[in-house]
């Protein structure tokens, strides 16, 4: 009898080891391409460069809610605190809004529908047509009312009246809008700046120095509606101002409070436009509010342009939202479209808030 040959047995065995490593290998994969993970969140959608942060493009009202809930009427100025917190001098209701980085809109002080000047807390307190807005460090905000500018504490919404801008013997009550200060800004020192359409002055500590124009105007006869001009401060408490030239001009000599020079920085004198470019190249129409982040980069709401418009610190003018002279707001990508522009801010942080139709608005810079 023959003996089998060694090594033969092995040979099964490492056919049926080599089988089950086959099926443990498609038991694991499959006979199919893996699937994707059910567990994956689906990829975020982009966010539009331009929305409505509270308010409607078109409605008014006066209506306390949450993002396109809440109604405005005619807002105007619109500042930002440490926090994220919004504040709008909301003209059409003679009163100051609040609105939470969460979108909820709240009165801080006054009440719509009843317009007089009364000074105290909260909706015990009465404005006459609010208009410019802005905010120290400290959370105190300073508005224009009026011939007056008003504090109104953010924390209670306590009202006081910092100041009256003082008028002049002669002064005929048609040409008062050319007195009403229509601008206003507050720089890291607490000096408030405020313009009208004679003047740019300073108010520090109870006494005024003006950057342009004279403290008091005399002898002004006529009918006079004059345009907003916006006014801002930076970090370094220079100031920026649409200049009775209307230029773009700023301080270049912040430590000295008394006296100040505005220097040009872009804009041609005395003319109109929406023509972009370096220093005395570019043109604008009305600058109503200025605001400037902390690159030094300052942005203009430019009003019957509707456009938002950017001046670098070299004096370059371009245009980042808004396209000329259109009047519907278009929430979407960039330039879109624009309402009435009336107010501007920014977070610092690559974001602009304006006050446009009756919305408040959100811009996205590019990064």
């Amino acid at each position: 009898m023959k003996q089998a040959p060694t090594g033969k047995p092995a040979r099964p065995r490492l056919k049926v080891l080599a089988a089950s490593a086959l099926m443990l290998l498609v038991a694991a994969c499959g006979d199919h391409p893996p699937k994707e993970d059910e567990d994956d969140d689906p990829a975020p959608q982009p966010q539009q460069a331009i929305s409505i942060v509270a308010g409607s493009a078109t409605d008014a009202g006066s209506t306390n809610g949450s993002g396109t809930a809440a109604r405005f009427d005619t807002p105007t100025g619109i500042a930002i605190d440490a926090a994220g917190n919004l504040y709008v001098a909301d003209t059409g209701n003679d009163s100051i809004r609040k609105i939470t980085p969460a979108g909820a809109v709240t009165t801080l002080a006054g009440a719509a529908g009843s317009s007089q000047y009364i000074d105290g807390a909260g909706d015990r307190a009465r404005f006459t047509e609010p208009l410019a807005l802005a905010i120290n460090a400290g959370g105190t905000l300073y508005v224009t009312d009026g011939m007056r500018i008003r504090s109104v504490a953010s924390s209670t919404g306590q009202v006081a009246t910092f100041a009256t801008i003082p008028v002049g013997s002669n002064v005929a009550a048609t040409s008062m809008p050319a007195i009403t200060p229509k601008g206003i800004a507050v720089d890291a020192r607490d000096h408030v700046l405020v313009t009208n359409g004679l003047s740019t002055r300073r108010i520090a500590a109870g006494f005024t120095s003006m950057l342009e124009g004279p403290e008091v105007a005399q002898d002004l006869m006529g009918t006079r509606n004059p345009e907003a001009r916006g006014v801002a401060a930076d970090a370094n408490n220079n100031v920026y101002v649409f200049d009775l030239q209307r230029r773009i001009s700023r301080t270049n000599n912040a430590q000295i409070g008394a006296v100040n020079v505005l220097n040009l920085l872009a804009g041609a004198a005395n003319g109109r436009g929406a023509v972009n470019g370096t220093g005395t190249a570019a043109s604008f129409e009305e600058v109503v509010a200025l605001t400037v982040d902390p690159q030094g980069n300052v942005y203009a709401a430019d009003a019957v342009n509707n456009l938002v418009r950017r001046i670098t610190p070299a004096g370059v003018v371009t245009t980042v939202a808004g396209t000329a002279r259109a009047g519907t707001l278009q929430p979407g990508n960039l330039p879109g479209s624009l309402a009435a522009i009336r107010g501007i801010t920014t977070d610092g942080k690559g974001n602009l808030y304006a006050t446009s139709g009756n919305a408040v608005i959100k811009i996205r810079l590019p990064q």
